[in-house]
């Protein structure tokens, strides 16, 4: 769960729809290629590590809206 604090200082980066749309784009290329890997893959530890990869860049791309969440989470939640 993201912390209310860092939520606000990530808030200036995902707020910022030109920077957002950017670091996106570059997330979207970076998981293609990983994509395109695993699916030629031949080592099962090269698989865990690519699907690592893909778990990631998934995550970062839904940064805004974890920090949506965080936002707007009651003080009681926490």
């Amino acid at each position: 769960m993201l912390d209310k604090q860092l939520a606000k200082r990530l808030n200036l980066l995902v707020g910022n729809k030109e920077l957002w749309e950017a670091l996106q784009e570059y997330l979207h290329s970076l998981k293609t290629l990983d994509l395109q890997a695993l699916a030629v893959a031949t080592s099962e530890s090269e698989m865990f590590r690519l699907q690592g990869k893909v778990n990631s860049l998934v995550r970062l791309e839904q940064l805004p809206d974890k920090v949506k969440e965080a936002l707007t989470r009651k003080e009681e939640e926490q």
